[in-house]
């Protein structure tokens, strides 16, 4: 028989949410009076209705109404014991059977007690609830076989006929073991319920957890992008505003014309920092329904060649292959590679000739971009950029699974070469 030590039976955690809502003292006596007040009243319907109408013969050893207050009293004990449901249900299940049994042999009056039986369900229900099904079952059965013996003890005791003595049996076995089996099935159900219950909200919640980190590594990497956008769009106009600002230097102060014509293109240059500083940085607005424009790729090459050449610069552009069928990561990382190497030419080599060579196949992207010596040596120290120019041109690269190299050459120039597969990704959008 299980006892109150076995660790099988310790509280299943998915059930204890149901116990816990008649954990309170108060919960529980309110519970209790009316478990009592029920029980109480369908035991003493019998004999009071056959008091009132003065045909209830009683030839019991123990006065009538000494009888009823023990009901009371019996009634009373046993729906105390549901006060140990939530925390000792093992205790309720067995103080609610031995009240029931006690006041049968007792008082030798079965039939008055038909609802007993109901509040030892109750306390079943309670245990099948709070434990696992094998233990719930084997209770329910070890109460059913406990009671249906010591009332079939008593009833033999009596000296009745053994045949009036097995249809109270049966009759006691039916009465008794019906209605556990049926609270216990209830309970071993509503557990069952209960842990599918806890195990959905416990799947949402890592859920929950899992989306919160997913969504602080998309922050995270959203502002690294915008970080490199800054990188790149500020460098690029910067340069321009140092070369513009290098040109000015040489200009005769006597020739104003030139000197307001520079000042002119100086404050364009600041106007299209400013927007593009304005483009990368609304990113980080959180506007409802606004969208960003795509980002540049290697179709957009003509437009950073203008940009360049309106700045003194002398860029060659050849292009050969499909650029509009590429992958759109590696025609924007391709991109990119480009307005690094210019922005870079532009502040270490201004006006020197600049190659930049796309040749695009099947399988490879090959992107060379090239800048002769300077004309003019610097007479002043470059100014650095951000300091990770060409390791976020690596990192971009890495990421298309390519290879760069950025090195001088063998005239003093400088070239920066580009090698990626291109049959992996999806291909850019029209």
């Amino acid at each position: 028989m299980p006892t109150n030590d076995d660790p099988a039976e310790r509280p299943v955690p998915d059930a204890e949410g149901f116990t816990r809502v008649l954990s309170g003292p108060r919960s529980l006596a309110v519970f209790a009076a009316i478990v009592f007040v029920v029980t109480a009243v369908q035991a003493l319907t019998n004999p009071l209705a056959g008091l009132l109408e003065g045909e209830f013969p009683w030839e019991g050893p123990v006065p009538l109404p000494m009888v009823v207050a023990l009901v009371v009293m019996g009634c009373a004990a046993q729906s105390a014991f549901l006060f140990l449901c939530a925390r000792a249900p093992v205790v309720a299940v067995i103080g609610t059977a031995a009240c029931y049994v006690a006041l049968v042999v007792g008082l030798s009056i079965p039939r008055w007690l038909s609802a007993l039986p109901l509040v030892v369900a109750v306390a079943v229900f309670f245990l099948a609830a709070g434990r696992r099904p094998v233990v719930a079952s084997a209770w329910s059965v070890v109460v059913v076989i406990a009671v249906s013996l010591s009332l079939f003890a008593w009833a033999v005791s009596t000296g009745v006929p053994f045949g009036i003595v097995g249809s109270f049996v049966l009759e006691t076995v039916l009465a008794v073991g019906t209605p556990i089996a049926g609270a216990a099935a209830l309970g071993i159900w509503w557990a069952r319920r209960m842990r599918a219950f806890r195990r959905t909200r416990d799947e949402l919640a890592a859920a929950a957890e899992r989306h919160a980190a997913e969504m602080e590594r998309v922050t995270t990497l959203e502002r690294a992008r915008i970080a490199q956008e800054l990188h790149d769009v500020a460098g690029q106009h910067l340069a321009g505003l140092l070369s513009l600002a290098d040109a000015a230097v040489d200009i005769d102060v006597l020739d104003t014309a030139q000197a307001t014509a520079l000042i002119s293109e100086m404050r364009a240059e600041g106007r299209f920092a400013s927007a593009s500083l304005y483009a990368a940085l609304r990113d980080l607005r959180i506007q409802t329904g606004s969208r960003v424009e795509p980002t540049l790729d290697l179709r957009s090459l003509d437009g950073l060649r203008d940009f360049w050449s309106a700045r003194g610069m002398r860029i060659d552009v050849d292009v050969r292959g499909p650029v509009a069928d590429l992958p759109a990561m590696v025609s924007t990382t391709a991109y990119r590679v480009v307005q690094e190497a210019l922005t870079n030419a532009g502040k270490h080599a201004p006006g020197a000739p600049t190659r930049v060579e796309v040749d695009v196949s099947l399988t490879t992207l090959r992107l060379s971009v090239q800048n002769e010596p300077a004309l003019v040596p610097r007479t002043t120290p470059t100014v650095g950029g951000l300091g990770w120019g060409l390791t976020g041109m690596a990192e971009r690269v890495d990421l298309i699974h390519g290879s760069l190299t950025a090195g001088p050459r063998d005239d003093g120039g400088w070239a920066v070469i580009l090698r990626a597969p291109v049959g992996a990704l999806d291909a850019v959008s029209p």
